[in-house]
């Protein structure tokens, strides 16, 4: 930073105003002119303002603090190592070092943005986030890159995704030349699959194929994988049910030599699921039974969002011995978890377990409730999370319950309701 700049980075980040830091040296509208570069203060001026802002005339070289903020930047591109990036963070955070002249803190400060997502301390990202929002014009290319990046990733995570991919095209359009292939394929990746949940699947398609061509290059088989997923969810939502497979066969093929379980269980769940929303049931079910045996015990909801569709794939082939069974299970791993409807503030685990409600009723041909959780709660569920394939699925079912039950004018609107989900589902129009 130039000197000028250099004044006015302290002034904020000490929250000055420029008559409180200008008062008894200067006029404020030379402190103005000096910090827009417009002029060079006297040596005695600028002696007295480093005084008040209690700073060094001049940024001093600091190749230890260059060091220690390169390791740590380094450490976060391998976020699955979360114990080890939070063993390196306790030992530097609070070196004087990374503190000592103001591009090696700006840096540093930007990196804990993601420090505070890998670990999951969202007050402290958002906290940071905003406070790097008011040092955006002393950032370089890079760093500016960076925030935006990061910035996108956090929106992500709270389930923002028109914000996350809003962020993240900004993103793309400010990369530097110094960004590596790898960390490319990365922003391409995030643009694919947050453009797959805001339903731009031309969007997704486009980035999720970028990224597969920089990860095959570089030779990153973890994303490899995921971009394989990605692909195939966007042929699913064009209706190519046979390219939809063969991305996820790829992905599967790859996955299962990887000693990552959380992905091999997300390979087999989506070509298990994929074959069950084209009604190849009987192909679905060993890949969700495959899933059962990957799943972390943490991940809750995709838990018993694998029960669900096995239970559905077994219903459709007319077993509804195994359906049960399988329901069992599920209310084992429920009673075990000790969880309940209003017990977890996520929306995806409280989908997915009033799914797993209504399909016990179902089993149980508890058919009040059954109706009552379908009308009350999956109906508007599925709506706000596009899940129109399930949306049909279940519009059908009731459809059936009340033909048998001779409403034959509800059982008409249910068919009807659930033929659009499922025109909705394909995009057709």
């Amino acid at each position: 930073m130039d000197t000028g700049m250099r004044l006015k980075y302290h002034r904020l980040k000490k929250r000055f105003s420029m008559e409180e830091t200008a008062s008894g040296i200067i006029t404020s509208k030379e402190l103005k002119k000096i910090e827009s570069g417009l002029k060079e203060p006297a040596l005695k001026e600028l002696e007295a303002l480093c005084k008040k802002l209690e700073i060094p005339l001049a940024a001093k070289d600091n190749p230890i603090g260059k060091v220690l903020v390169k390791n740590f930047k380094n450490s976060l591109l391998h976020p699955q190592n979360k114990g080890k990036i939070m063993e390196h963070y306790a030992d530097i955070c609070n070196h004087p070092l990374l503190r000592a002249d103001e591009d090696i803190e700006l840096e540093f400060d930007i990196q804990q943005i993601r420090y505070f997502i890998i670990t999951g301390d969202l007050e402290s990202a958002e906290n940071k986030i905003k406070e790097m929002d008011r040092f955006k014009e002393f950032m370089d290319q890079e760093q500016y890159y960076l925030y935006h990046k990061y910035n996108g990733n956090y929106n992500y995570i709270l389930n923002d995704y028109e914000t996350a991919l809003k962020t993240y095209l900004i993103a793309e359009k400010i990369i530097p030349k110094s960004i590596s292939p790898a960390e490319i394929g990365d922003l391409y990746y995030s643009i694919g699959i947050s453009s797959n949940h805001c339903e731009e699947h031309e969007l997704a398609f486009k980035y999720s194929e970028l990224a597969l061509k920089i990860y095959q290059q570089e030779f990153v088989p973890k994303r490899i994988v995921e971009c394989h997923l990605n692909i195939a969810i966007t042929h699913e939502h064009f209706g190519n049910h046979k390219l939809s497979l063969e991305h996820h066969k790829n992905a599967l093929t790859i996955g299962s030599k990887l000693d990552i379980d959380i992905l091999k269980f997300t390979t087999e769940y989506n070509v298990g699921y994929s074959n069950f929303i084209y009604q190849q049931y009987e192909e679905a079910i060993p890949h969700l039974n495959n899933s059962l045996k990957y799943i972390p015990e943490e991940y809750i909801a995709d838990n018993i969002s694998a029960h669900c569709v096995l239970i559905k794939s077994y219903l459709e082939l007319g077993n509804k011995s195994k359906a049960k069974e399988v329901m069992k299970i599920g209310q084992k791993l429920v009673r075990a978890k000790d969880v309940r409807i209003d017990s977890p503030s996520n929306t995806v685990f409280k989908d997915a377990y009033m799914e797993f409600i209504s399909l016990t009723y179902l089993l149980n041909e508890e058919e009040d409730k059954f109706e009552d959780i379908i009308l009350n709660k999956l109906i508007a569920s599925f709506t706000n999370s596009n899940s129109y394939n399930d949306l049909g699925y279940y519009l059908d079912y009731l459809g059936r319950l009340y033909y048998k039950q001779s409403r034959y004018k509800e059982a008409a609107e249910a068919f009807e309701k659930s033929k659009d989900a499922y025109k909705e589902a394909l995009n057709i129009r």
